[in-house]
């Protein structure tokens, strides 16, 4: 069975996984990493991450192609590594396009920065998104925050981010207190 983010049953499916989480119509998975941030965390994934994302999908059948990679017919999941990860984005425009044959496995951080791009592309800014991706997966607010500056995306995450600051403070305290990373 192949796995497909623009159907909303799949979406649904991985969201169901206590770890996992996507958005219908965006290429992108993540994990859960942990619910303690340094501002200068690394935004990579950790190999506790990558173990669990790659078991869930060898569930749906994917196989391992190369270290970066797992593949199931003509779908492609890709583990990023990035080059430079210290202090910069990790956002690519892709991460927006639609592709039906691709899945891409980020870290919370970097979905919650395309979260962002997301809505400064359809000029809005609601960040009820970004809540609903802290309510599973907490990201780094202020790494995201800091690697912003002078990109589109600044002035929306400077102006939510007391409020998303607050919200995930409120969220790890009820839900992920004793939660250990993966």
């Amino acid at each position: 069975m192949l796995l497909d983010l623009h159907n909303i049953a799949d979406t649904l499916a991985i969201n169901k996984d206590k770890h996992l989480y996507a958005v219908n119509g965006l290429p992108l998975l993540t994990v859960y990493d942990d619910n303690w941030f340094v501002r200068n965390d690394y935004d990579v994934l950790s190999v506790g991450q990558r173990q669990y994302v790659q078991g869930f999908l060898q569930q749906f059948g994917f196989k391992q192609k190369t270290g970066k990679t797992m593949q199931l017919g003509d779908m492609t999941v890709d583990f990023p590594t990035p080059k430079h990860t210290l202090a910069l984005s990790s956002y690519h425009p892709d991460y927006l396009a639609s592709n039906s044959k691709r899945i891409t496995i980020v870290t919370p951080t970097t979905f919650a920065e395309t979260l962002f791009y997301q809505l400064i592309k359809a000029e809005s800014e609601d960040v009820s998104a970004i809540k609903q991706l802290i309510n599973k997966c907490p990201y780094n607010i202020e790494l995201l925050r800091d690697i912003s500056y002078n990109s589109p995306i600044e002035q929306i995450t400077i102006d939510s981010y007391q409020d998303l600051q607050t919200y995930q403070q409120q969220v790890v305290e009820q839900k992920f207190k004793r939660k250990k990373a993966l």
